[in-house]
């Protein structure tokens, strides 16, 4: 979530699908798949990788009717695996290869085309030929 502040214009996509969209609120990090299904009632999910959780966030975990949301009590990144461990005990089961994630981004209208996973987001726009127009936040 680095690089984004509220109000900040952004450009999703590249190509004939490219679009802009302003950021509403800027949430937290993290994005990550389920790494061996979970029962319901467990406090541990094993993920691929732990990296950009942290304690004390609230993370959502899978989609539809598995969807929910847990705060994460802490994780571990380690030889014997990865997983995050979460305060409450799950309400669902979740597959492996489900989705779990950080609040991510909110904009302020909802976006126009349809993005492919993996689009790229350009948060700092280069201008040929003019003054470089990048975001800059006060310190």
């Amino acid at each position: 979530m680095a690089d984004f502040a509220a109000g900040q214009s952004i450009a999703i996509d590249s190509g004939a699908g490219s679009e802009t969209a302003v950021i509403q609120t800027v949430g937290t990090a993290g994005a990550t798949t389920v790494g061996t299904a979970t029962a319901a009632g467990a406090t541990i999910i094993p993920v691929a990788n732990p990296i950009g959780f942290h304690s004390g966030q609230t993370i959502t975990i899978d989609r539809d009717a598995n969807h929910e949301t847990a705060v994460i009590v802490s994780t571990i990144f380690n030889r014997g695996g990865a997983s995050i461990t979460v305060s409450e005990p799950l309400k669902f089961a979740h597959a492996v290869g489900a989705q779990v994630s950080g609040s991510g981004i909110t904009l302020t209208r909802a976006l126009s085309k349809a993005h492919p996973s993996g689009a790229q987001v350009i948060s700092k726009h280069p201008t040929p030929g003019a003054p470089n127009q990048y975001y800059a936040t006060a310190h």
